[in-house]
């Protein structure tokens, strides 16, 4: 009885010791730290997308095989806007994952980003395959499809976006914008007050709606549209020139040339290296008999842009006017030569 008393505690002691070292085995185990490929992914999602890429970098080199830090490797890249090598990895992840939506979806978004639209939708046909598109996916689709002059297709898509996710700005933006290219200027309207009903201080769609209403012919709504664009732009923290060019441009057509050249002076202040800006103000001062400083604006901009041949002609007509024989000329010669150009 005693032998089997003692048989009987050793291997209760034998069972709680197998216990206690298990549970020190899980504790320690709670207790550690984690992995480099974890601290890389926590970089990410804290947006140290610059630190995240090393760390990431770092993994694939100790661990080739770990395929998963490749995705987030690309990711970190996208936000980095390095796309090509954004691109190297994805291609890479996809070969290893090629059921991996996610993975594929990105491939596409940095093919997008690179210009390479055809390649770009090659990929979003074969990632929609994998997983139905979202609508930042469509709108994607919608703009490569703009890239490449199907403004049809860019406009489906761009609908099916907005019909996805009502607010998606973007989407609704570029839509009107696809709808304007196409001469649907009543469309291009619904998406720009779209857009500003949800997002009022949103200067683009403000600028964008003015060239609608114009387009329609709507000059004094198309005035008011891009008044509230120049003022809103003069808030931002980068204001551009586009408001105050399209409303200097029509006051010019309305012949309100004072007014017109306050503003297309300040356009000029605002953007100096835009040749539209100076061309339109140069118009201005023809208006104005000031030949001189019309001169200095048509110089400058055909220099900006050589192949505007409007301007080269309005300079060489100019040039005429002021006595300079040979480079009217000069000016008129370029001016044909590049409509000729232009000629099928």
């Amino acid at each position: 009885m005693l032998i089997c008393s003692i048989r009987h505690w050793s291997r209760l002691v034998s069972a709680l010791l197998s216990l206690m070292v298990a549970a020190v085995c899980l504790s320690l185990t709670a207790a550690q730290p984690p992995g480099d490929f974890e601290r890389a992914v926590a970089l990410f999602r804290q947006r140290n997308y610059q630190q995240a890429a090393a760390a990431l970098s770092a993994v694939l080199t100790a661990e080739p095989g770990r395929t998963e830090a490749r995705l987030w490797l690309g990711k970190s890249l996208i936000n980095l806007g390095r796309f090509g090598e954004a691109e190297a990895e994805l291609r890479r992840f996809t070969l290893e994952r090629p059921a991996n939506d996610e993975g594929c979806y990105l491939l596409a978004y940095a093919l997008f980003r690179q210009g390479r639209s055809r390649e770009s939708l090659a990929v979003y046909e074969q990632a929609a395959h994998l997983k139905a598109p979202t609508a930042d996916d469509l709108k994607i689709i919608g703009l490569n499809y703009g890239l490449l002059g199907d403004y049809d297709r860019a406009a489906n898509y761009l609908t099916r976006a907005v019909a996805a996710d009502p607010d998606n700005l973007e989407a609704r933006y570029y839509l009107g914008r696809v709808w304007f290219t196409l001469n649907r200027f009543a469309e291009a309207i619904k998406e720009f007050r779209a857009v500003l009903q949800r997002d009022p201080q949103h200067v683009k769609a403000q600028n964008n709606l003015g060239q609608a209403l114009e387009g329609q012919n709507d000059t004094e709504g198309a005035l008011a549209a891009y008044r509230r664009a120049v003022e809103l732009d003069s808030r931002s923290q980068k204001p551009g020139e586009l408001p105050l060019l399209n409303l200097g441009a029509l006051l010019l057509q309305k012949n309100e040339i004072t007014e017109a050249i306050s503003i297309l002076t300040r356009a000029v202040a605002v953007n100096p290296a835009s040749a539209p800006a100076r061309f339109q103000l140069a118009r201005a001062y023809l208006r104005q008999e000031r030949l001189a400083d019309a001169e200095r604006e048509l110089e400058a901009a055909v220099k900006l842009d050589p192949k505007d041949r409007g301007a080269h002609y309005q300079l060489g007509r100019l040039y005429h006017r002021l006595g300079k024989t040979e480079q009217a000329r000069r000016e008129l010669e370029i001016s044909e030569q590049l409509g000729s150009r232009g000629k099928p």
